[in-house]
């Protein structure tokens, strides 16, 4: 099965994040609760480090993510984030007044043992939006949200 990914950065080549949904994790369910887990490991790529996470994210908290993406996008301001609920990944993006982007974030290599890095990807201006709310937006048309809350 191919998978779909979000990439945080410019090019697979400088800084980035990057998150391959591959699957759900329990396919079958369509609960809310169990449905929604994605497998979706992480990559981070930032100054000497090279990180690799097999998280388990939520289809919820990624269109979270891209409602906020496009609100910042939209008004030039504010942040979107990403927080998983098991922790695997903290993704803060913000927008600034004249169109530049911080992105901070932390990723953990297992829920329980809480082993983090904290990492910045910078260069990245309002013209990145699109890009990766197009790659949000696929992910949702592959594995919309099932059940309710």
């Amino acid at each position: 099965m191919d998978s779909t990914e979000i990439v945080i950065g410019r090019s697979k080549q400088t800084d980035h994040v990057a998150i391959q949904v591959v699957d759900r994790m329990h396919p079958g369910t369509t609960d809310f609760w169990d449905g929604n887990w994605l497998t979706s490991p992480i990559r981070v790529r930032v100054g000497g480090f090279v990180a690799k996470v097999d998280a388990g994210l939520r289809v919820d908290e990624l269109r979270d993510f891209r409602v906020d993406l496009q609100r910042i996008h939209a008004e030039v301001q504010g942040r979107a984030v990403l927080s998983s609920m098991e922790h695997w990944v903290e993704l803060i993006v913000e927008c600034h007044p004249r169109g530049s982007l911080s992105v901070a974030g932390t990723i953990s290599d297992h829920p329980s043992m809480r082993n983090t890095l904290r990492f910045e990807v910078e260069g990245l201006d309002q013209t990145d939006i699109p890009m990766i709310v197009d790659s949000l937006v696929a992910v949702e048309e592959r594995f919309p949200v099932l059940g309710r809350e």
